[in-house]
């Protein structure tokens, strides 16, 4: 077989979840005359970090809820989270320094999927009796988004 076509299998485990950040204005969101949940603007963040000697890679993730005003923007809801990865044989994969980050394998949708995931969970439990209650984080293609952001270390 060709080396060029052999497929490396990705072994990895979520090793930790950490909610490093969270904020949310119920006393402005409730202040809103005519709140319309349509309105409501979702932002995304990103960053990687990579501690290769453990093979471990951290993604951090931040999420948004902005409500246009008449003249400005009100932040609503913003979480902030660590999802730390064992990845064996890191740097196979992934490559990260000053600024640049190469996903070798592209396993970073997939990465992205699984905080993506974990996050809408938190914001759930997080936003209960609120007017954001039945307004859980809509569907995300992690691709999409991997595609239209820029990371930074």
């Amino acid at each position: 077989m060709d080396s060029k076509n052999t497929v490396k299998q990705v072994e990895l485990k979520l090793v930790k979840i950490k909610e490093t950040s969270f904020y949310l204005n119920t006393e402005e969101l409730n202040s809103i005359a005519n709140f319309d949940i349509n309105n409501m603007k979702i932002e995304f963040g990103f960053k990687v970090d990579l501690q290769a000697e453990n093979n471990l890679f951290i993604l951090h993730l931040i999420v948004k809820f902005v409500y246009p005003l008449e003249s400005s923007t009100l932040k609503i809801v913003e979480l902030s989270t660590a999802n730390i990865f064992e990845i064996k044989s890191i740097n196979e994969f992934v490559f990260v320094s000053d600024n640049q980050f190469e996903d070798k394998a592209g396993i970073l949708p997939t990465l992205l999927g699984m905080a993506i995931g974990t996050l809408r969970g938190i914001l759930v439990a997080k936003t209960a009796g609120t007017l954001l209650d039945d307004y859980p984080l809509p569907i995300v293609n992690p691709t999409e988004l991997c595609n239209s952001m820029k990371t930074v270390k």
